[in-house]
């Protein structure tokens, strides 16, 4: 690439905020290199390429940062045990209104429908376990465990074209905020597994 080419994507890329020049070193921090990594795929490049730059921890950082930043409170690799034994959620996500348990996926692209269905199954699964212990949710102080519902959720790095599997939503994470300020407390059409002191069911 010519100097002067690579000069302009560069100074381009400072102005945008996606890069940052620091006693004459070049840095990028785990934001930037997310938001950098939804522009190229938005632009074309092969997200299995792009996330091979990036590190699963950057994309749950950048996710938990979104959701408390739009008034959720959240626990990040929230680990329990169930009768079907260990369970992880990669980020738990609650406020007054809603609960959402989310799978980060660093890369769905491409992936069968069947194994996508596999992926949201184990997701419904988990979520199901941890709804089953409210006495788990109220040590992270969640007000009114009980009367709550949990809504599973994907979250990919790149958009697929199913945005609903199972009714669970499938959400890249460019679209995360308009999903957020989307939800409904009357909406119907997503899955929602209803916090039961002994048993849950999917609402």
């Amino acid at each position: 690439m010519p100097p002067l080419v690579l000069e302009s994507r560069l100074t381009a890329l400072i102005k945008d905020g996606l890069l940052t020049i620091s006693n004459g070193v070049l840095r990028m921090d785990g934001t930037q290199r997310i938001l950098l990594a939804e522009r190229l795929i938005h632009a074309g490049s092969d997200p299995r390429r792009v996330s091979r730059f990036l590190k699963w921890q950057e994309f749950e950082d950048f996710t938990e940062r979104m959701l408390r930043e739009n008034g959720f409170l959240t626990r990040r690799h929230f680990v329990f045990k169930s009768q079907a034994g260990r369970r992880e959620i990669d980020v738990l996500a609650w406020n007054d209104t809603f609960m959402l348990a989310i799978d980060c996926k660093h890369w769905l692209r491409g992936l069968a429908p069947r194994r996508l269905r596999e992926v949201v199954q184990a997701q419904i699964e988990r979520t199901a376990q941890l709804a089953q212990r409210p006495e788990l949710l109220g040590r992270l102080r969640v007000a009114d465990a009980t009367r709550r519902s949990i809504i599973p959720l994907i979250l990919t790095l790149s958009e697929l074209h199913d945005r609903l599997v199972d009714r669970v939503p499938v959400v890249s994470v460019s679209k995360l905020l308009s999903f957020l300020y989307g939800l409904s407390p009357v909406d119907d059409g997503l899955c929602r597994i209803g916090i039961l002191n002994s048993q849950s069911r999917l609402a």
